[in-house]
C-alpha cells in the first residue's frame, strides 16, 4: 500500500490525485440536486432552447432574448447534452446532470492548472498540495455542480495565467511565440465563455508584474501576429453572427444592462461592502484555508530574503490574486462566485504554507486553525439548518457535521506535531465530507425545489400533452427547465385573463403566496371546475418564503 501510494504521488503521476478529488467533489450532487434556481435553470433552459430549435446563435430564455453572457458555455452544454440525449434522452428528460458536465470539466482543469502553476513556481511536491486542495475547495466544488459559466471560466482563466507564467519564463522566441499564441487562444476561450474576466485576470497580473520590476520587454512576444488573429477568429464570427441575429442588441443589452449596472450599482440586490468576499474566504476557502496565513508569512519571508526563485514565486502568487481580489473587492455587485479565478494562487500558497508549517510563527499557524475552525462551523451550521429548517435529514446532518469536525481536528493535530504534509489527508476528507452531505444528500431531500416536486406530480400524474397549454405564477426558471419550453410564466392577472371560462385544455400552476383577495374567486372557480386538481408545497429560497402550488388542468374533461 506504500509502495503504490508513493508511486501514485510521484511527479509523473500526482495528477491522477488532482483529477480524483476534483471530480469527487463535482460528482457529489451532480445527479441528486435538482436544477438551482434562478442561473443554473435559466443556462440550462437556453441550452435546451438551442438543441430544440437547433439555433447555436441566439441564445433565449423561453420567448425572450437572453442577451447576457457569451455563447460558450451553452455550446459546450449542447455538446454533452446531445450525446447524453442519444443514451438517455436526457434532453427529454431534463436531466440536468447532462448540462453539469462541463462545470465538472471546468473544475478538474482549475485543479489541474492550479497544479502545474505550483509545480512551476514550487517545484513537486507543491503541486499535488495545491491541486488537491484546490479541487477540494467549498466554492469550486459547489460551481463545479452548477451548469453555469463560473468553474469552466475557473479552468480556463488558471490555464492562461499559467501560459503567462510559462511566456516570462521561456528562453527561446520559439518558445515565446508558441506560449503568446496559446495565451490570445485562452483568452479568446474565457472571452467566449464569460466575457472580459480571463483578459481582465491576465491583465491585471501582467501590468502588476511589470510595474513591480519595472520591466516589461517579456510581454513583446504578445504581438506576434498569430495570437491575435487566433483570439479574432475564435470570437469574431459568432459575435457578428449574433449582432446580426438580434439586430445589434446582443451587445447593446450585455453590456448595457447586464456588465455596465454591475459596475456602478450593486446590480439585482447583489450588492455588498468592501470586505464581503474576505469574510467569506474562511467557508469557500475551506479546507485550504488552514495553511493560507502560512503560506503568506512564506511568501512574505521569500521577499524579504530575496532569494530569487522563491521571490519570483511569491511575486506571482501575489499578482495573480491580490489585483483581481482588490478590483471585485471594490465593486458594488458582489456574488461569491466572483473571486474564484484568483482562488488558484491563493491555493499554490496554502500548499506552500503546509511545505513550511514549521517556519511560520505561531500568529500564521494559530490564525489558519481559528480560520479552519471558523470555516467548519459555518458550513457544518449550513447543514444542520438545511435539515432542521427545511424538512431534511437532521440526524445524518449532525452526524456528518460532526465527522466533518473530526477529520479537522485528525488534521489540525498532525499539522501541530510538525506532519503538516500528511495533515492534508483529513483536510481534504472534510472539504469532501461537506460535498457529498451538503450537496449530495441532505439539500436534494430538503422542500428547497417546489419546481421539481410540482414536476415530478404532473409527470406521474399525466396532466400534460402536446395540445396543453402551460400557464403558470410560479415563475422560477427551473418550473419551465423541468416541464417544456412553451410554459407561460406570468402572474396571475394574465393567466385569470388567459384561462377565461376554464373551458380549454390548459394546465395551470398558480402560486398561492403570491395572491391576495382579489384573486379568490377566480381561485375557487378554478377549484370547482378543473378536471385534475392538486397541490404541492415547499420552500422558494429565490424569493426567501414557503410557497403553496395549485395545479389543476381545465378542459374538456373526460367521462
Amino acid at each position: 500500500m506504500g509502495k503504490a501510494f508513493q508511486t501514485l504521488t510521484s511527479p509523473a503521476r500526482a495528477w491522477m490525485l488532482v483529477v480524483a478529488v476534483s471530480m469527487m467533489a463535482g460528482l457529489a450532487g451532480m445527479f441528486t440536486l435538482p436544477v438551482m434556481d434562478r442561473d443554473e435553470a435559466r443556462f440550462a433552459q437556453a441550452t435546451a432552447q438551442m438543441l430544440e430549435t437547433q439555433d447555436f446563435v441566439r441564445i433565449a430564455f423561453l420567448d425572450e432574448d437572453r442577451n447576457k453572457k457569451p455563447v460558450g458555455i451553452h455550446w459546450l452544454q449542447s455538446v454533452t447534452v446531445g450525446a447524453a440525449q442519444m443514451v438517455t434522452g436526457a434532453l427529454e428528460n431534463r436531466q440536468i446532470w447532462a448540462w453539469r458536465i462541463p462545470s465538472l470539466l471546468g473544475a478538474v482543469l482549475t485543479a489541474l492548472a492550479t497544479f502545474l502553476i505550483a509545480n512551476r513556481l514550487l517545484a513537486h511536491p507543491a503541486g499535488l498540495i495545491a491541486g488537491t486542495l484546490m479541487g477540494a475547495t467549498v466554492l469550486l466544488g459547489a460551481e463545479s455542480g452548477i451548469a453555469k459559466t463560473d468553474a469552466m471560466l475557473a479552468g480556463i482563466t488558471t490555464f492562461a495565467l499559467y501560459a503567462l507564467i510559462r511566456l516570462k519564463s521561456a528562453n527561446t522566441l520559439s518558445e515565446q511565440r508558441k506560449w503568446a499564441i496559446a495565451l490570445w487562444a485562452l483568452m479568446a476561450l474565457g472571452g467566449l465563455i464569460k466575457g472580459p474576466v480571463t483578459p481582465l485576470a491576465v491583465g491585471l497580473a501582467a501590468i502588476t508584474l511589470s510595474l513591480w520590476e519595472r520591466k516589461g520587454n517579456w510581454l513583446k512576444p504578445l504581438a506576434f501576429w498569430p495570437g491575435p488573429v487566433l483570439a479574432a477568429l475564435i470570437l469574431i464570427p459568432w459575435l457578428v453572427s449574433v449582432q446580426i441575429a438580434t439586430d445589434g442588441a446582443f451587445l447593446r443589452e450585455a453590456l448595457g444592462e447586464d456588465l455596465g449596472p454591475k459596475v456602478v450599482t450593486g446590480h439585482e440586490s447583489h450588492g455588498g461592502l468592501p470586505g464581503y468576499h474576505l469574510l467569506l474566504l474562511s467557508a469557500l476557502f475551506f479546507p485550504a484555508i488552514l495553511f493560507l496565513p502560512a503560506g503568506i508569512a512564506a511568501a512574505w519571508r521569500a521577499l524579504k530574503e530575496k532569494r530569487p526563485d522563491a521571490e519570483e514565486a511569491a511575486r506571482w502568487l501575489i499578482v495573480m490574486s491580490l489585483p483581481f481580489w482588490l478590483l471585485f473587492e471594490i465593486l458594488p455587485t458582489k456574488l461569491p462566485h466572483y473571486v474564484l479565478p484568483a482562488y488558484p494562487a491563493l491555493a499554490v500558497l496554502s500548499a506552500w504554507g503546509a511545505l513550511e508549517w514549521g517556519k511560520a510563527g505561531r500568529i500564521f499557524t494559530y490564525s489558519g486553525a481559528g480560520f479552519a475552525v471558523f470555516g467548519g462551523a459555518i458550513i457544518g451550521a449550513v447543514l444542520v439548518y438545511l435539515a432542521a429548517a427545511h424538512e431534511g435529514p437532521l440526524g445524518l446532518a449532525i452526524f456528518m457535521s460532526i465527522l466533518i469536525f473530526a477529520a479537522l481536528l485528525a488534521a489540525l493535530v498532525l499539522a501541530f506535531r510538525g506532519r503538516a504534509v500528511p495533515a492534508l489527508i483529513p483536510l481534504i476528507a472534510a472539504g469532501l465530507i461537506w460535498q457529498g452531505a451538503g450537496r449530495g444528500v441532505i439539500a436534494p431531500a430538503t422542500d428547497l425545489f417546489p419546481s421539481r416536486d410540482a414536476a415530478q406530480l404532473i409527470q406521474e400524474a399525466g396532466l400534460i400533452d402536446p395540445d396543453t397549454e402551460l400557464l403558470s405564477s410560479y415563475t422560477e426558471p427551473s418550473l419551465a427547465f423541468a416541464l417544456r419550453s412553451d410554459i407561460a410564466l406570468i402572474d396571475i392577472d394574465d393567466i385569470r385573463e388567459r384561462a377565461g371560462a376554464l373551458t380549454t385544455r390548459q394546465l395551470l400552476i398558480i402560486d398561492l403566496s403570491r395572491t391576495g383577495e382579489a384573486d379568490a374567486g377566480f381561485i375557487a372557480r378554478v377549484r370547482a371546475r378543473a378536471c385534475d386538481l392538486y397541490e404541492t408545497s415547499g420552500y422558494n429560497y429565490s424569493r426567501g418564503r414557503a410557497t403553496a402550488l395549485l395545479i389543476a388542468r381545465t378542459g374538456p374533461c373526460e367521462e
